[in-house]
Parts: structure tokens; sequence; C-alpha cells
């Protein structure tokens, strides 16, 4: 029996670091790459500054172009929730040192809001 998409969410959740949006500057200051993995057009409408736009279809495959060295810092991020996760389980496994940035773009923003 299927065991449910949010449970699948929240058992990956258990198992892949998260990263708090407050976290993030220092983990840019230690060279973090910072990867949306939304749609090109969502990534348009707004994104991270800095981040680059690996869309959650090509990441495996083009993540590995965008690293500078051997266990750089990854942070992956969608709009909330569900892609980002995903994307963290299938670059963990890869052997990225990865983080999923916890309530994505949009704790990102609520958090620019207030500083």
């Amino acid at each position: 029996m299927a065991q449910g998409y949010e449970k699948l969410l929240e058992e990956i959740e258990a198992r892949v670091p998260h990263l708090e949006p407050g976290d993030l500057p220092g983990l840019e200051a230690d060279g973090a790459l910072i990867v949306d993995v939304r749609r090109p057009e969502e990534y348009a409408q707004g994104h991270i500054p800095g981040a680059v736009n690996l869309a959650r279809d090509k990441l495996e495959a083009q993540i590995e172009e965008h690293l500078e060295r051997p266990h750089q810092p990854v942070v992956v991020y969608c709009g909330g929730r569900g892609r980002s996760t995903l994307a963290g389980w299938a670059l963990a496994e890869m052997g990225v040192n990865v983080r999923v940035l916890h309530g994505g773009l949009a704790a990102w923003k609520a958090r620019q809001e207030k500083t």
C-alpha cells in the first residue's frame, strides 16, 4: 500500500539536514551553492540573490557542473517544501553535502521583511 506524499516528505525531512532562513548568510559566506529547484518561469518571478536555477527535473544531471569543489555545501529551496525536500534527498543519496532551506522561498522572504 502506498504511504502517501505527506508521509514520504515527513520521513525524508527526518533524514535530510535542514537550514533555517536566518542561517543562510553564514553558509553563503562559507561558499555554499544556493540552488532554486523551481521551474525557470518561477525563478524569473523572484529568487534568492545569487541562487542558480536548476529545475527539479534537471537537478541530478546538472548539479556537478555547478560544484566548485568536493563537499561544497549546497542549499536547495523551492516555493515552500515539497520539491526541495525531494531534491535534498536525491542529492544526499548522490553524496552531495546538501541542506534544505526550511520553508523555502516563502520563509526566506518573510525573514527579509522582518529585518
